[in-house]
């Protein structure tokens, strides 16, 4: 497999696919609070190829560390009597700005979630998925040969008959 061919670069090949925000839990004297817990992304992805935006209202200008985003892949497996283990890939979150994430092909579909940094008082989130054309360089060039120099030699070979 060669290196993926996209066009990232138009706003058309994206569709905003999750977007949520959430609050800790503030203790009645307001004087503590609950971290966030982990938010998982009710409906699973297709595309392993995704862009995701993290924000904090109350986030200081030092602050660039957005949390975590988790790939869960279905395994079909019972382990220690829990069912349904998952795979982990974990990408980092950058805070205030776009991240492009590429997973690995492994399954058709995944879940993901997010793990926010537990200073967070509260979290936006949202949720790209790439819908564009996808293509493979090598495939590519596959099909430049088939398509294109084969048929120019064989047209050569039989204008030489």
């Amino acid at each position: 497999m060669g290196n993926p061919v996209l066009q990232l670069g138009n706003s058309a090949n994206w569709d905003l696919f999750y977007s949520t925000t959430v609050e800790a839990v503030i203790s009645s004297n307001g004087e503590s609070y609950t971290p966030i817990p982990t938010i998982t992304v009710p409906t699973l992805l297709e595309s392993h190829i995704i862009a995701t935006s993290v924000s904090c209202s109350n986030s200081k200008p030092t602050w660039y560390f957005g949390g975590f985003i988790n790939q869960r892949i279905n395994l079909g497996l019972t382990v220690g009597g829990l069912p349904d283990s998952d795979a982990v890939q974990k990408r980092r979150l950058y805070l205030n700005r776009l991240t492009l994430i590429v997973f690995p092909r492994l399954v058709p579909t995944y879940a993901v979630s997010i793990d926010v940094p537990k200073w967070f008082q509260n979290v936006t989130f949202s949720l790209f998925e790439y819908t564009g054309i996808e293509s493979d360089s090598t495939e590519d060039l596959i099909n430049q040969i088939k398509n294109v120099d084969l048929p120019r030699i064989e047209s050569k070979i039989d204008a030489l008959h």
